[in-house]
């Protein structure tokens, strides 16, 4: 049996061109740099038996690279390097709020001066209180470990300069983080320098992406987002631009031939997303193979056969993959929770069960760099101990996607339209927010034509990647979210100034709300009165009642699995609020808190069968079903809270950010929905 790992690396167009110079708006290409762009490849290349593939987007790829050579102007980077006695109070507060926005886990607690720092600052809200204690050594310290913390162990302990830097510990000066930064940005080069050698040896494949991570599909043809699922809110927009499609493959295959000296053969289209109007774009610039999420293999078959998956398959001319979703997904969120050791001996044994069939290709496919920071050590003991398992093992072997791609494929006459993600395209089009910003780059374009050039092209082009629609609307949630915006913008506003014309008053106001408020997937539409006993006796119970799906949701930087929950049903009668939470495939949950703004604060143990309210009803067995008093719920018809679900000493916040929003049933309404 051969397994093909694909890891995923990408970062999108951070940067922006003003006055000749690439203005860098967030540093996340630097605080990746480092840690996982350089552990994943050397972690490998100890191991002689492992082949695997590293999918490199062309834009992170450039953005390392002037970081490298030193033409990233970076806020971020330039406030870290300011003597901390000329920064203003302004930069101050900046400092205290960006720079502990890493994984405190990873990045911060092993640091016991970073961490100290961290408790002084408070949350981020105590800034304006807390911002004046902070003394110069505090802030020379915090910005010394906001960058050596982006740097890997496994770097510090082999190099004699950052290791001495480490061994103070504190009390730093300004010329160490100077040096410390000069340090750094050879490395950085040297980095890329590793995924070229790793090529060129074929212990690696190294494959890419589509330049700017656009949605080609959604770039082809908006229509195939209505096609991938009929349900998802039309735009009032149509957008077709298939040449540019063909400009972001194009672009990609020269510069990974120029620039990384590798003539690609396969392409992991962004965010896994395909269609049939994409493959011909793909196979006219030589791309001999892709790969994308099971989901879309059992929606193109109409057939839910799991071992359909474990083969390669042909489509008009090109190979395509299609993912383990279950195997990815334990390593990108399962096994976070688990021991690493333990999470890499799981994963062997479930690849020995499926190599009791031969011949079996089993393609695992996830993001390479945002795992990590939720492992107990960083994954590096689980992809060490997973690595040395496979590198031993004689019935698994591991391999490229470029080695199976020679072989023969089955045929398959059609390809759904969809990503890895739900197996559509709602997670980039379809909220209100989606769709405006949609809107907005179909009429910068417009704009443009006739005047563009290659400086405006660019810009429109990184505007066209699949980040910025990611943070629109209520389902992804970032700190960043106004810089995403504003980058958004940004890229269509200096399109446009590129090209000589005048930038429209719609391009300065901001897509994205302030606020989150979460509102139901499916909405109430009558009274239930469902018997309080922890099962669901039938469908009848619930039926006109609505729903949130909160299986997933985003730390950030990537969708994570719910730790306890799979969705939340909710309904009213004349007095009550029901509440039914549907809990993960074997988890188990102690206590359960309800936080209703201008409403009561709710608090049902489990362990104990008790509520801080009297008339709170509740039943835990199969599920757990709560009716709870309106009157506990706030004055208000529009109803806004927010839960926190404990047990197996996991603590999980739902929504992870803002609230649920939902509206009081009236009798009324339901005589008109009726």
């Amino acid at each position: 049996m051969r397994v093909l790992f694909l890891w995923h690396m990408h970062q999108p167009a951070y940067f922006v061109n003003e006055n000749g110079r690439r203005v860098y708006y967030l540093p996340w290409v630097l605080q990746h740099a480092l840690r996982e762009y350089y552990e994943m490849p050397y972690i490998l290349s100890k191991f002689d038996e492992v082949k695997v593939t590293f999918n490199l987007v062309p834009v992170l790829i450039e953005q390392l690279l002037d970081y490298a050579e030193g033409k990233a102007e970076c806020k971020f980077t330039d406030l870290a390097l300011k003597p901390a006695d000329s920064l203003t109070e302004e930069e101050i507060k900046f400092i205290l709020f960006h720079f502990f926005n890493v994984s405190e886990k990873t990045r911060i607690r092993p640091y016991p001066r970073y961490y100290y720092l961290l408790r002084k600052r408070g949350k981020p809200h105590e800034i304006e209180s807390r911002w004046k204690y902070f003394t110069l050594q505090d802030l020379r310290d915090l910005k010394f470990y906001w960058l050596f913390s982006a740097i890997s162990p496994l770097i510090i302990e082999n190099h004699p300069v950052l290791k001495e830097l480490g061994k103070k510990g504190q009390k730093y000066s300004d010329e160490d983080v100077k040096l410390l930064y000069q340090e750094m940005v050879p490395l950085i080069k040297k980095t890329v320098d590793l995924y070229r050698e790793l090529h060129e040896s074929k212990h690696i494949e190294i494959s890419t992406t589509p330049y700017y991570h656009p949605i080609l599909p959604v770039i082809c043809n908006s229509k195939n987002a209505e096609i991938s699922n009929p349900y998802t809110r039309k735009p009032d927009f149509t957008f077709s631009e298939p040449e540019n499609a063909k400009k972001h493959v194009a672009k990609a295959v020269q510069f990974m031939a120029e620039t990384m000296k590798v003539k690609v053969q396969g392409m992991w289209p962004a965010e896994g997303s395909v269609s049939m109007d994409t493959v011909d774009i793909y196979t006219e610039y030589g791309i001999k193979w892709i790969a994308t999420d099971e989901e879309i293999l059992f929606k193109s078959l109409r057939n839910l056969d799991r071992e359909k998956i474990y083969k390669p398959y042909l489509v008009n001319g090109i190979k395509i993959f299609f993912r383990d979703r279950i195997l990815s997904d334990k390593i990108g969120f399962e096994y976070t929770r688990q021991g690493e050791v333990e999470a890499a001996l799981d994963l062997l044994e479930r690849l020995r069960d499926l190599s009791k069939v031969e011949d079996r290709v089993v393609s695992i496919i996830l993001d390479g760099e945002n795992p990590w920071d939720n492992y107990p050590n960083g994954g590096l003991k689980f992809l060490e101990t997973l690595y040395s398992l496979l590198n031993k093992c004689t019935r698994i072997k591991t391999a490229t996607f470029s080695e199976v791609a020679e072989e023969g494929a089955e045929p398959l006459h059609y390809l759904h339209p969809g990503s890895w993600i739900r197996g559509d395209f709602t997670t980039w089009v379809g909220h209100e927010e989606k769709n405006r910003a949609w809107k907005y780059l179909a009429q910068v374009k417009s704009m443009l034509k006739g005047h563009l050039n290659p400086q405006a092209e660019e810009e429109l082009m990184c505007a066209e990647g699949s980040d910025w629609f990611w943070w629109y609307g209520d389902d992804n949630f970032t700190l960043y979210f106004r810089e995403f915006d504003e980058l958004f913008r940004k890229h269509l506003k200096r399109a446009l100034e590129l090209a000589n014309l005048q930038v429209p008053d719609f391009l300065e106001e901001p897509i994205k709300k302030e606020i989150q408020s979460i509102t139901p997937s499916v909405l109430a539409v009558s009274y239930i009165n469902p018997k309080i006993d922890g099962f669901v006796e039938s469908y009848y119970e619930y039926l006109g009642a609505g729903e949130f799906d909160v299986s997933t949701f985003s730390t950030g930087q990537m969708v994570v699995k719910s730790y306890f929950l799979e969705r939340i049903v909710y309904g009213f009668n004349d007095e009550k609020i029901f509440l039914m939470l549907r809990l993960q495939p074997g988890r188990s949950i102690e206590r359960v808190e309800l936080y209703f703004e201008g409403g009561s604060d709710i608090v049902i143990d489990l362990k104990q069968n008790s509520s801080n309210y009297e008339g709170v009803e509740f039943a835990y067995r199969k599920v757990l079903e709560i009716a709870l008093p309106l009157g506990l719920c706030g004055n208000s018809k529009e109803l806004k809270f927010y839960l926190i679900v404990r047990g197996e000493e996991v603590a999980e916040r739902y929504p992870r950010v803002g609230s649920f929003k939902i509206n009081k049933l009236q009798k009324d309404e339901i005589d008109q929905i009726w």
